[in-house]
């Protein structure tokens, strides 16, 4: 049976990994000032975005997830007659509405793809699952290379697949160090901001500082600040490291920086970590953040993701 996995624009996988697991994308419309960019996870466009940001002190950013509309429309024209099944994943409901839409339009999908599939002479079922990543950007790729995994099983049951899935969330750890706070402080200051909370304390207690936050299972908590941002680097990669030398459940550590991976890799913190990762035999995967993580994080934020053993 084909299946078809879901992603949204804020999983941070490198484009030829979404492109070499045929992965279908619900891109997130940002809407800069008077520009509207949708974030599909071009390298090249996303580069050019973090290039602005950075620049730009005062940039407006309003973030507009997939409509349920637009989801439903991509299953009904295409998904469900190219496939018999599909795992659609989204980042945490606790930071986006994003989960809320896609389970609105399974409904609609659930209720439309019968006439569509006979149409085109299927007469099976078709199936779908609507996960929680209950993670954001490196987590979410954590995940979904979790569930890449498992279908190359091809005896796998669904239910068995979204059971693992599930399952699979609750040891995945994902690391922020956000280095500006200012885009932060702006969207958690306006009434109705898109801000994802990532920071629930006080920002005045971080005047000076990096903050590192973890979040697991939706939730955040602070985990270090430290001033400066290579100081902040390099206990992010210390804070992973101690969790990773007790062994993971899977050997993937993803990494998404908001900005051209180049850079970050050049740090001699970066450089350690990488080497320590690698004598234990762990993939290190290194993605450019999503638009949509530059904005919620600011520029130059760093997440670091796996899954405790």
């Amino acid at each position: 049976m084909k299946t078809a996995v879901v992603i949204d624009s804020a999983c941070d996988l490198p484009a030829d990994y979404i492109r070499r697991h045929e992965m279908y994308l619900l891109p997130n419309k940002l809407i800069l000032g008077d520009q509207v960019l949708n974030d599909n996870r071009d390298a090249d466009l996303t580069l050019a975005f973090h290039h602005r940001h950075a620049r730009s002190r005062n940039l407006k950013a309003v973030i507009e997830p997939c409509s349920a509309s637009a989801i439903a429309e991509l299953f009904l024209d295409h998904l469900v007659i190219a496939h018999d099944r599909a795992m659609l994943m989204t980042i945490a409901q606790t930071r986006s509405p994003l989960f809320q839409n896609a389970t609105e339009a399974s409904f609609a999908i659930v209720r439309g793809y019968r006439e569509r599939r006979q149409r085109a002479g299927l007469s099976t079922p078709f199936q779908l699952n609507v996960l929680d990543s209950r993670t954001a950007f490196a987590g979410q790729a954590v995940l979904a290379d979790e569930v890449i995994r498992l279908l190359q099983n091809p005896d796998l049951p669904f239910g068995e697949l979204r059971r693992l899935a599930e399952a699979f969330r609750r040891y995945i750890r994902c690391y922020l160090l956000l280095d500006d706070l200012s885009g932060f402080r702006r969207q958690t200051s306006e009434k109705n901001g898109n801000g994802m909370g990532f920071l629930n304390y006080h920002l005045g207690s971080l005047l000076g500082f990096k903050p590192v936050v973890r979040l697991v299972e939706g939730e955040t908590e602070l985990a270090l600040k430290a001033r400066g941002f290579e100081r902040a680097l390099a206990g992010l990669f210390d804070l992973a490291r101690l969790e990773i030398d007790q062994g993971l459940r899977s050997p993937l550590v993803a990494i998404s920086y908001a900005g051209d991976p180049k850079w970050l890799r050049q740090k001699r913190a970066f450089a350690d970590f990488e080497h320590h990762v690698r004598q234990w035999g762990i993939e290190l995967m290194v993605s450019v953040m999503s638009a949509t993580g530059a904005i919620h994080l600011g520029p130059n934020a760093v997440s670091v993701a796996f899954t405790v053993a």
